[in-house]
């Protein structure tokens, strides 16, 4: 079979394009160099590197592949002044950037692009602003350190979402502002294990995205736009060793820590928590160090194991007794009763000591006996509980103009001494049930009262603090 002979233009073509391959690869070793004088240029004092041979791959502390390409800047804690040139992010291959505790100041550049780039180090300087596109297409980063440096006030873009790989996000003292974003949980980043975003203009509640997390520290403290809400999504948070939450305003109770089984380090102080410290905090195996002042924590005061290092100063929660010990049954029982309502806040600033016909809010006793109690207006949302039947001694139960759901228990009807239950203008449902003739029952207000369900609309138990 004759073979015909390359045409000469097809040969030329072919030529061509090699050449035009080894000029663009050369080109971008020839790109590489020259950001990287650039960045020799804006440092103020860069004698201190020894960064004096022409070829950059040669200097200390910057390393390249065989063709030329830098991959690793690692300039970290060598007292350096400057700035970053605005074509750094043209170094395509660039897979560790570290400038950390140094003195570098003005914006950022754009790191847009640097596909390629796992490991940035930024904290410990002075730069000044973020731009919005910073984290676009780096779909490999792994580890990010922004902390400590004097950005103006930015948001967590949603461009972090495709650095799917994230392991560490490190961002305290960096102005950031806003709700914390949802995309932080397992469903985006399945191997994140540090997420440090202390000290920050944060503000709103916890993402629900944290259940079910990888992460193992996670820190919120000092958040100057307060935090708010429940934490009751850590519960589910597995693999949690270190959790700072101090210095914020979350409320409610405590959440079920029987399933973090890791967790080391717990500091919860100076928020707004109410309610019992909860026996699966107090019987953790793995706890060394826990942290609750200054919060309105109820009950008794819980005792840890000595073991544990405790930060829990005296008189600042709201515990029966300064020391371990049960609570009076009085204290007990009205504490099962308002966990249905989520220990509301007003009522755990007010309920001090041991004895609740001591001018507690809401409580009027005769001789020791609980004889009126009267929440009426007091914003509570949940539901009515049943263990209100264990104060035998009440006459009177106000529970007026709130926003209380479900129904209204039995167990109500075996009050011996009650003359009067008022649950007027709330949200209940259901039939009334069947008191002594003796009791005056104010229902009005309630719009489903009398039928077997709520409408699918209705609220659920929420826990309003008041």
């Amino acid at each position: 079979m004759n073979l015909k002979k390359p045409h000469l233009s097809f040969v030329c073509l072919l030529i061509l394009l090699s050449n035009v391959v080894s000029v663009y690869s050369q080109g971008s070793a020839a790109t590489d160099a020259a950001v990287m004088q650039e960045l020799k240029k804006q440092i103020i004092n860069p004698n201190s590197l020894n960064w004096n041979d022409p070829d950059p791959c040669k200097w200390d502390k910057v390393q390249c592949t065989k063709d030329g390409r830098v991959i690793r800047i690692q300039i970290g804690d060598q007292g350096l002044k400057g700035s970053l040139p605005s074509n750094i992010n043209t170094l395509s291959e660039l897979q560790v950037f570290e400038v950390q505790r140094n003195t570098f100041t003005g914006p950022l550049p754009s790191f847009s692009g640097l596909n390629s780039l796992q490991s940035i180090l930024l904290n410990g300087n002075g730069f000044t602003a973020i731009p919005n596109d910073f984290f676009q297409g780096m779909t490999n980063l792994q580890s990010v350190y922004l902390d400590s440096n004097p950005f103006s006030s930015w948001t967590v873009p949603e461009s972090l979402k495709s650095a799917t790989s994230l392991q560490i996000f490190s961002a305290y003292y960096a102005n950031i502002t806003g709700k914390i974003p949802d995309f932080f949980g397992g469903n985006t980043f399945s191997s994140l294990t540090t997420l440090h975003l202390s000290f920050n203009n944060l503000e709103g509640p916890l993402p629900s995205s944290f259940s079910g997390s990888s992460i193992q520290s996670l820190w919120l403290n000092g958040i100057k736009g307060k935090l708010n809400g429940s934490i009751d999504v850590i519960q589910n948070m597995t693999r949690l060793t270190q959790l700072w939450f101090s210095d914020n305003e979350f409320t409610g109770p405590l959440p079920d820590f029987s399933g973090l089984t890791q967790l080391q380090d717990c500091n919860l102080r100076d928020n707004r928590f109410t309610g019992p410290v909860p026996d699966s905090l107090v019987n953790l195996p793995s706890l060394k160090v826990v942290n609750l002042t200054n919060n309105i924590l109820q009950g008794p005061t819980p005792q840890f194991p000595s073991s544990v290092l405790v930060d829990m100063l005296d008189n600042t929660n709201s515990f029966c007794l300064s020391q371990p010990g049960p609570c009076d049954s009085r204290v007990s029982t009205l504490l099962d009763v308002v966990k249905d309502v989520g220990y509301p806040t007003e009522l755990a600033e007010n309920w001090m000591g041991n004895d609740p016909c001591s001018r507690w809010l809401g409580i009027t006793c005769d001789g020791g006996n609980i004889t009126v109690l009267n929440f009426q207006k007091s914003g509570l949302t949940g539901t009515i509980s049943p263990n209100l039947s264990s104060i035998t001694s009440i006459q009177r139960l106000i529970l007026a103009d709130n926003s209380l759901t479900g129904t209204i228990p039995n167990e109500l009807t075996l009050l011996p001494n009650l003359t009067e239950l008022d649950v007027s203008n709330n949200q209940l449902y259901g039939k009334i049930p069947q008191f002594k003739s003796s009791v005056v029952v104010k229902t009005e207000g309630n719009v489903n009262i009398g039928k077997d369900k709520p409408p699918t609309s209705a609220p659920g138990n929420t826990f309003k603090q008041m």
